[in-house]
This record gives structure tokens, sequence and C-alpha cells, in this order.
């Protein structure tokens, strides 16, 4: 599934699917890695795992970002 809000990575993982973020603000590259890495993964079988959980983390951080303070 892609998506490009919580609730749509919510919705990938109660139907246990894979997620792929587009990240607000970076769309264009967000597809980019899609078309160059995202794909490629998928179709080789590696995406789940440490590829697709860098992923969501990197999109978690910057949707919901920590309060240093």
């Amino acid at each position: 599934m892609i998506g490009d809000a919580p609730g749509d990575l919510e919705a990938a993982q109660s139907a246990q699917a894979s997620f792929y973020p587009i990240i607000p603000g970076r769309e264009e590259e967000s597809w980019s890695r899609l078309l160059e890495k995202g794909l490629p993964e998928f179709f080789a079988g590696t995406y789940r795992g440490e590829f697709e959980n860098q992923l969501k983390f990197d999109f978690l951080k910057i949707l919901k970002p920590c309060d240093h303070s």
C-alpha cells in the first residue's frame, strides 16, 4: 500500500500489507525512490524488513517530530 498519512500506515498494518510512504513536502523524492529502490526491493522479495522499517521510521519521524527541548 502507498500512502501519505498515518492512517494509511495503520490500514496497511491492519491488512498485513507492505507500506510505502509518500512523505509530505518530499513527494517528488518519495516517488523517485519508489521507482529506483522500492519497486526493485519489492519484486526481489526484500522490501519487508529492514528496508520497509527504515522508510516507516523516517515517515513517522517527519510527521511526528520529537520535542528535544
